[in-house]
């Protein structure tokens, strides 16, 4: 299998966890949106990462539906439950996460983007709003000592790399008080083998 797309995508590191965890073999494809979009075009339709090419040449996108069909493979070890209210649970909190950092990635490009008298302030202030609602709303339903109880699943991923991303670019939502426990699950999820093995390098940033 070929992962494509640099680790400065969260969504993109999210794969690159469960593989990890679920000790799948993969190599990479580090060639970036922004310096490679006609290569990575050729590959994933939409020019978004990330993109798993399987060893029969199928080309999977989308991490949601990359992540389902990894989580067949793993069988029982799958970060997600199989049923009951467990699996909607972690969906849930998978989905909020993910939701939230598409609020926070809209900000960064908005600004990356457009120059400062070219931005909607309005899309702006929205976006933000919604982001901070996003990880207010992740706090109040956080568990312990995991994102949805005893076990690490999808949702402590996400989760993960959202911190990170928000961190590294766009970290007014990001309060220190408010939202200490998104940070200290964070904190301890990159620490466990999977999260430190999909490691960000030096090269793997968005131009700024």
């Amino acid at each position: 299998m070929i992962l494509v797309g640099q680790y400065d995508s969260p969504v993109t590191r999210r794969v690159a966890v469960a593989l990890h965890h679920y000790g799948i073999g993969f190599t990479r494809d580090t060639r970036s949106i922004f310096t490679d979009a006609a290569e990575v075009g050729r590959i994933s339709p939409l020019t978004r990462i990330p993109a798993l090419v399987l060893d029969d040449g199928e080309v999977l996108i989308d991490s949601a539906a990359i992540l389902d069909f990894l989580d067949e493979l793993a069988g029982d070890r799958a970060l997600c439950p199989a049923s009951g209210p467990t699996r909607r649970q972690v969906l849930q909190m998978t989905a909020l996460a993910q939701g939230t950092l598409e609020k926070a990635a809209a900000v960064v490009y908005e600004r990356h983007f457009h120059k400062p008298d070219q931005q909607s302030q309005a899309w702006l202030t929205r976006c933000l709003a919604q982001t901070r609602a996003g990880l207010d709303e992740l706090t109040r339903r956080l568990a312990a000592p995991y994102a949805c109880g005893s076990a690490l699943s999808h949702a402590d991923v996400m989760i993960t790399t959202l911190i990170w991303y928000m961190q590294d670019r766009m970290d007014e939502c990001l309060s220190p008080a408010d939202h200490a426990p998104l940070i200290a699950l964070a904190r301890h999820c990159e620490t466990l083998p999977a999260f430190r093995a999909a490691a960000i390098s030096d090269f793997e940033k968005m131009p700024r």
